[in-house]
């Protein structure tokens, strides 16, 4: 499980804790890319958008930080509203599935042996 520490309550605590970074790596490891995990959002989005990525999977790079916020935010959400809490092996999964999906039903084709579907 996510342990949040009970003083670090506000509504971006869930974008700092070691299963942020986790997302992160995951989906930085599907592209063979090393990449640092952001000491904030603002840093995560400039650097993010700084990255050196093949022009054939830049589109993809994009939605990677949008996957992970939304992840995050909706775990957030239901912790907040429900106060459940989702197991990592299990979030991990929703991230890839919401990664994926958002890819199929993106307009992007991608021309290269580097495929999602």
């Amino acid at each position: 499980m996510l342990y949040v520490p009970k003083r670090l309550k506000s509504q971006l605590t869930l974008f700092y804790t070691p299963v942020a970074a986790e997302l992160w790596h995951m989906l930085t490891v599907i592209f063979g890319i090393s990449w640092k995990t952001p000491n904030s959002l603002k840093e995560a989005v400039e650097s993010w958008s700084l990255g050196k990525v093949d022009r054939v999977i830049k589109k993809i790079w994009q939605m990677i930080p949008a996957c992970i916020f939304w992840c995050l935010w909706t775990e957030r959400n239901i912790r907040c509203i429900d106060g459940t809490s989702t197991p990592n092996c299990a979030l991990k999964s929703k991230c890839l599935v919401n990664f994926f999906s958002w890819i199929k039903l993106s307009p992007i084709r991608m021309q290269s042996p580097f495929r999602f579907y």
